[in-house]
């Protein structure tokens, strides 16, 4: 069975749903255990999608903004992280930019944020397709043409200008050392 997603509950989130074909889920029980949840368990680039669920009350003290980073090699080119924070009726001045930093430093762009009606959020990222580019090697042709430049540092032919090499010289043409 190849797996192509993961559901990872968080803290205390327990769910009846089982695991379909292709589907895994783990759980990280604390803030530490969400960076290393996946990395036995999946293959580099493997999964299409990661979900992740928590309660409310919880995303701050179990949610680490710096974990997700290290779940996104897992995902493959155009795979999707979501977010589901689910009510438990703590929800009321929540900082919901916990999760959009951590999209943002998991190199991750941002596509939706959804409102529950019983006060939950779905926040969803996708990571970017892998592109390649091509480009022709530059040619330098150095042999093609020599040019021969002259360069004229004597600036003794300025007559009715002040010489600066007189005066460093102490040969007059502007009078004394100032006072």
């Amino acid at each position: 069975m190849t797996v192509t997603s993961a559901t990872i509950h968080i803290g205390s989130y327990a769910s009846d749903a089982s695991a379909s074909d292709g589907d895994i889920i783990v759980t990280a029980p604390a803030k530490e255990s969400l960076s290393s949840c996946l990395s036995d368990k999946v293959k580099i680039a493997s999964l299409q999608s990661i979900n992740i669920f928590l309660q409310t009350s919880e995303l701050l003290s179990h949610y680490d903004s710096l974990a997700l980073a290290s779940l996104v090699p897992s995902l493959g080119p155009n795979g999707s992280v979501s977010v589901h924070v689910v009510s438990d009726g703590a929800a009321d001045g929540m900082d919901w930019g916990v999760i959009m930093t951590s999209f943002v430093l998991a190199g991750l762009k941002t596509e939706s944020e959804q409102r529950g009606g019983d006060g939950g959020r779905v926040f969803t990222a996708r990571k970017a397709a892998a592109t390649t580019t091509a480009s022709a090697p530059t040619r330098l042709n150095i042999d093609a043409t020599k040019t021969k430049v002259t360069l004229n540092l004597d600036d003794d032919d300025d007559d009715d200008q002040i010489d600066e090499d007189d005066l460093l010289a102490g040969g007059g043409g502007g009078g004394g050392p100032p006072p």
